[in-house]
């Protein structure tokens, strides 16, 4: 038996503000994504660069993220970990990998525009397409998993910097359009 609940004018307010927020959300990420893909940059340009390769753009698109977060953040984020307190440290390391995880998003919203850019561009809907190829989708967990090592602190593989090395190596093989 199913119960029987009126909802309040606040409950109502509630969800129609949650609902406002995340179409604005999504609105202010299709902006970014379209004005991004207009100024031509691609998902692969949002790989940690290789050593030696330039890293402008990387660190621009970085300071953009961080710029979205709080001043109270930003200023954590600016501190030397060494004169904070463990739950400071904690909270610079989450905020730091937010960096990380927005990184991500932009970079997987963009695959999926230049998929439709080239869906458009073939003629085709879409249906049916691939959304990517077995080696770009390699790229991404390698480069994943290079971040992730570059940011541990401590570990159980021997010479985390062979490792990271040989991580890195093996993403160069696989082309950028691939």
């Amino acid at each position: 038996m199913k119960a029987t609940a009126k909802l309040s004018t606040t409950t109502v307010s509630a969800i129609g503000a949650w609902v406002n927020k995340s179409l604005g959300e999504e609105n202010a990420k299709t902006k970014a994504i379209d004005a991004m893909f207009a100024d031509g940059v691609t998902s692969a340009m949002l790989l940690s660069p290789d050593k030696g390769e330039s890293t402008t753009l990387y660190d621009s698109v970085k300071i953009s993220i961080v710029l979205g977060f709080t001043a109270t953040v930003q200023a954590l984020l600016k501190k030397d970990s060494k004169g904070l307190s463990e739950a400071q440290k904690t909270d610079k390391r989450h905020w730091s990998m937010q960096i990380g995880s927005k990184m991500k998003d932009l970079r997987k919203a963009l695959e999926t525009r230049e998929a439709r850019a080239k869906a458009e561009m073939e003629g085709s809907d879409g249906a049916g397409a691939k959304k990517s190829t077995w080696e770009s989708v390699k790229r991404t967990v390698l480069a994943d998993m290079i971040k992730q090592a570059q940011g541990k602190e401590a570990s159980t593989i021997k010479d985390i910097g062979a490792f990271i090395k040989d991580l890195q190596n093996a993403l160069a093989r696989i082309p950028a359009k691939a």
